[in-house]
């Protein structure tokens, strides 16, 4: 069986050497870059947080089951509601969706993979290393973050948070928001350029579509909160005073918070309903009612998600006019929930209803939702918010909508799939035992929640007088019973692997995983029971094997990812681990830049199939102008911030007197004159000049070095006039972090400069072959644009 795999191809494996047969199992997972290995390590990794999750709930309710209790400490029960909340949402409910993603999308559309194989790996060995950098914050000095999974300013700051457990939290975030913000440009792109003959827009299957329109939130979304991050680490570090002054403060972080915290709730939400509409229409033996219309509705509501981020806000103080925006804007977004829900009701319209475990699974998502929708309802009211803000009702309101109709959603989806995954079936009886377990135990806990109305969110403990205990104890007993059955699952998932082997379709699904006959095997090492490998549905090894499926394995991913993240995880521990970590970073770049060279990671080209509207574009191009979308909402967020603190703040200085407009003009030549000199390199190679691209490049890169040199010598002008210890003030803690992120886009383009140089050095670029060059050529362009904004913003007004 052996000489068969590919560890005894050399081309197959990549850039490792030989493989001992007693390591192939663990080569295999630490380094695949197959999309369904990369699926399964993200169902798997997701349950493990889930479980951490599960046990800080535990303690909650378990110290708010009676009165006056003392089974937890203030601060111990701070930590415990706020990582529990960060790791729920962030480190679970997402990531299960994005292993659904991974593993199926491709599946459903005909591609043969990923777009990215190697970035895939990436983005999921930056959600591990970041999980692993957030719970390690319980075992430092203070403490894990205490504030709230909603990270509330002034309580991130250092005199109410003053242990690194909030700076390492915050560093976690980050890479975790780097993670996403990779795979959402890989799926993205997946779904808009390998989409086989056939497979149009329109005829995507349920599941991918509603992916898709996830993938856009999580592109604009996660910038905002990358940009916040950055802002508070700024003020914990290097003493900036974003979140701590009366001009930004709390108000400022509630902007860049909830631009991210709103979209994340459908972001959340979103695959789950693609799972369910999916499987409605499975068991009921019919197509999805109002096709076209729920296609608009997703993306009505993904644009409207953006709209109504303000309703969190209602008593901070903001205006009367944004209070009723707002309020209009969340009243506005349940109208295409309301398509949603007339879809799924139309789809169940004289069908033939199969009450399987996944279809109750997906009908408890359904009902779940409309008891969360319709309390969310009332927090759309300005009046009713200010009465309930704050309360247990709201945190019953979003237990339903973002967890519960999510979570069963989701499960509804491994119950669903797990045939397809393993090739075996699961117990029905006790996928059905679970379901009733899990529904009544969800609804116990969060149910009587809507009654304690007057009960203040986040309270260690209360009195009896208050007449809150019965419905704690109730929420606690319903605890008792969700949280435990979960182990049911697990179980049965387990016991798949060795129940009786899965029909090709046993569910008689018209979806392409189903009906395309597609399940292949994972050549490398391929288990008996087809785990991970699509093998499932009773297909033979060897009649189903595909060269693709022997995917190159790949180092380079985990070594960057655990470089980054150890060197974020020296923001809280000190430089030295920050040079470790950015070592390691550096190793694994240099590897992956040296695979490209010596062209280590290769998979075949694939057929083209259904591409518009971007059938001219190139795949890499395309995922270029992706990523910048998302790089242009960064700056957008950092340059809001500036915007909303120059409102706000009275003592702005005046033009010249904090930074020399002529060194700024001179710095501008250079960044203009350096997009120039790039697309003159670019204009070269399409010529078949070689020498002249190199030219190009290389005087491109002396004006990259000229621009830093000129900033550093800026910013060491301005610190020298700062008082020791003292804090920053606004217009230097502004223009310190904007074009210091600015100047890390620019460090990032000399790298790259570097490495095109390099490979035009030894004939890698033709006028045939230069998309590579035309991809930096729209990077550094966005670059400078950017410093095109923030001159005039910070020289001239």
């Amino acid at each position: 069986m052996w000489s068969r795999t590919c560890f005894h191809d050399r081309k197959a494996r990549g850039h490792l050497g030989g493989v001992s047969l007693n390591t192939v199992w663990l080569k295999r997972w630490l380094f695949t870059t197959n999309h369904k290995d990369v699926g399964i390590l993200y169902l798997v990794t997701s349950f493990y947080f889930a479980f951490l999750a599960g046990i800080l709930a535990f303690l909650m309710r378990t110290q708010l089951a009676f009165p006056s209790e003392t089974f937890l400490q203030p601060p111990q029960y701070n930590e415990a509601v706020t990582m529990h909340g960060l790791i729920m949402v962030l480190w679970f409910l997402s990531p299960l969706g994005i292993a659904f993603a991974n593993y199926f999308v491709p599946l459903q559309i005909g591609a043969a993979d990923v777009a990215f194989a190697r970035l895939n790996a990436t983005s999921y060995w930056m959600y591990v290393f970041s999980g692993i950098t957030a719970f390690a914050s319980f075992f430092v000095p203070g403490g894990s973050p205490a504030s709230g999974w909603t990270n509330y300013s002034p309580l991130t700051s250092l005199q109410f948070s003053p242990g690194s457990g909030e700076t390492l939290g915050a560093a976690a975030l980050i890479v975790l928001a780097a993670s996403n913000t990779v795979g959402t440009v890989n799926i993205l792109v997946t779904i808009l350029w390998h989409r086989a003959r056939g497979v149009s827009f329109v005829k995507l299957p349920m599941f991918t579509m509603f992916t898709f329109w996830t993938m856009l939130q999580f592109l604009w979304a996660f910038p905002s909160l990358i940009a916040g991050l950055i802002m508070l680490e700024a003020d914990r570090l290097l003493g900036t005073s974003f979140f701590t002054s009366t001009a930004g403060g709390s108000i400022l972080w509630d902007h860049v918070w909830w631009f991210f915290g709103h979209p994340e709730v459908y972001i959340v939400l979103l695959p789950a309903f693609g799972i369910v509409a999916g499987i409605i229409a499975t068991f009921s033996g019919r197509p999805v009612y109002a096709r076209k219309p729920l296609f608009a509705a997703v993306g009505i509501v993904v644009l409207l998600s953006y709209m109504v981020y303000g309703h969190h806000m209602f008593l901070t103080g903001i205006s009367l006019t944004e209070r009723e925006v707002f309020t209009i804007n969340t009243e506005m977004i349940s109208v295409p929930f309301g398509v949603l829900m007339l879809s799924f009701i139309g789809t169940l319209y004289k069908g033939a209803v199969k009450l399987t475990t996944p279809m109750l699974f997906a009908l408890g998502s359904v009902v779940i939702f409309v008891i969360g929708g319709l309390s969310g309802v009332f927090n759309s009211s300005l009046a009713l918010d200010i009465a309930l803000r704050g309360t247990y009702f709201v945190v019953a309101h979003f237990h339903y909508v973002m967890v519960g109709a999510s979570e069963f959603g989701l499960f509804a989806g491994i119950y669903y799939w797990l045939p397809k995954m393993t090739g075996r079936m699961y117990n029905e009886t006790l996928g059905k035992i679970h379901f009733i377990l899990s529904f009544v135990g969800f609804n116990l806990i969060f149910f009587p929640m809507f009654f304690l109305e007057s009960m203040p969110r986040r309270i260690v403990t209360y009195a009896a007088s208050t007449g809150w205990g019965p419905a704690n104890f109730i929420a606690t007993v319903g605890a008792f019973i969700f949280i435990p059955s979960q182990l049911l699952l697990v179980y049965n998932m387990g016991m798949t692997l060795r129940g009786p082997r899965a029909p090709a379709n046993p569910w008689n699904s018209t979806d392409r995983e189903w009906a395309s006959g597609t399940s292949m095997p994972h050549a490398v090492g391929a288990s008996s029971h087809g785990i991970g490998n699509g093998l499932g549905n009773g297909v033979p090894h060897a009649a189903s094997e595909s060269v693709h499926e022997a995917s190159p394995l790949s180092t380079r991913p985990i070594i960057l990812c655990l470089g980054f993240a150890v060197s974020m995880a020296g923001l809280a521990f000190g430089l030295p681990v920050i040079i470790v970590g950015l070592v390691i970073l550096a190793g694994g770049v240099v590897g992956w830049a040296w695979d490209d060279y010596r062209g280590r990671f290769r998979l075949p080209e694939e057929e083209e199939g259904e591409r518009w509207p971007f059938s001219k574009v190139p795949k890499d191009k395309l995922a270029m102008w992706t990523f910048l979308g998302s790089e242009a909402v960064l700056f957008g967020v950092l340059l809001g911030s500036y915007a909303f603190i120059r409102v706000n703040f009275p003592y702005w200085p005046a033009p010249g007197s904090l930074h020399d407009i002529n060194v700024g003009s001179v710095d501008t030549i250079i960044v203009i004159t350096s997009s120039l000199t790039a697309y003159l390199g670019l204009q070269s190679i399409k010529a078949g000049s070689k020498r002249g691209l190199i030219g190009w490049l290389g005087v491109t890169l002396l004006l990259g070095i000229l621009s830093l040199a000129i900033k550093a010598s800026e910013w060491y002008g301005l610190v020298q006039g700062l008082a020791p210890g003292a804090q920053i003030g606004l217009p230097l803690s502004s223009y310190f972090v904007t074009t210091g992120i600015h100047s890390a886009h620019v460090l990032a383009g000399m790298f790259l400069i570097i490495y095109l140089v390099k490979r035009a050095a030894t004939g890698g670029f033709s006028a045939e072959r230069y998309g590579t060059v035309e991809n930096f050529n729209l990077y550094w362009s966005f670059v400078n644009c950017v410093w095109l904004v923030v001159f005039p913003l910070f020289y001239l007004l």
